[in-house]
């Protein structure tokens, strides 16, 4: 299986090269459209998101507007795993060892309060399964938060099976540029 993610990743990376950074950008903008329709995305106080690298769905405009009516939490990624804390503005963030920008202060510890997760992958599969970056970062995090997960990609990140063990975690949507792949029974 490590071989066949290491596949996977190599595959999509070449898929993403294909593409310019203002074809990403605009991409991302159909995405990000599509999440912000969601019934359950209008109806969250407190949205986990992520900030994105260079290398996913954009989601810097998302946080900065969202901001204004929704508290939003953002990943930190510590020896020990992710630790969430909350997103004042853009001016207050720093800079991590993987140049990715992160809130600067306290831990956030109302897990439960939290109404959405947003989730960052490397590819997804019709049966909502997720292949992260291979870290295991979002699969320590996500069991330890009881709310609807929704991961945002680009379509070519959406292949016909993601390797799947024990460890990983299912997202309850998948939402694309073209549309949405969700449960049987939505929220």
């Amino acid at each position: 299986m490590v071989e066949r993610k290491k596949n996977i990743r190599k595959d999509i990376a070449e898929r993403k090269s294909k593409y310019s950074k203002e074809q990403l950008e605009e991409m991302s903008y159909s995405i990000i459209k599509n999440l912000m329709e969601l019934d359950v995305y209008k109806k969250a106080n407190v949205v986990l998101l992520y900030y994105s690298m260079p290398d996913e769905v954009n989601t810097k405009g998302l946080i900065s507007n969202a901001h204004v009516s929704k508290k939003i939490i953002l990943p930190v990624v510590t020896k020990a795993g992710l630790v969430l804390k909350e997103y004042i503005s853009e001016e207050s963030l720093g800079v991590s060892k993987y140049g990715i920008k992160e809130p600067v202060g306290n831990i956030y510890l109302g897990n439960d309060d939290i109404d959405l997760v947003v989730v960052p992958g490397i590819a997804f599969d019709r049966s909502l399964n997720r292949m992260g970056r291979g870290m295991g970062y979002y699969d320590g995090l996500l069991p330890k938060i009881n709310a609807p997960k929704v991961a945002i990609c680009f379509d070519f990140q959406l292949i016909d099976e993601v390797p799947t063990d024990e460890r990983d975690i299912k997202m309850d949507m998948v939402v694309s540029e073209s549309g949405i792949i969700e449960k049987e029974s939505p929220f």
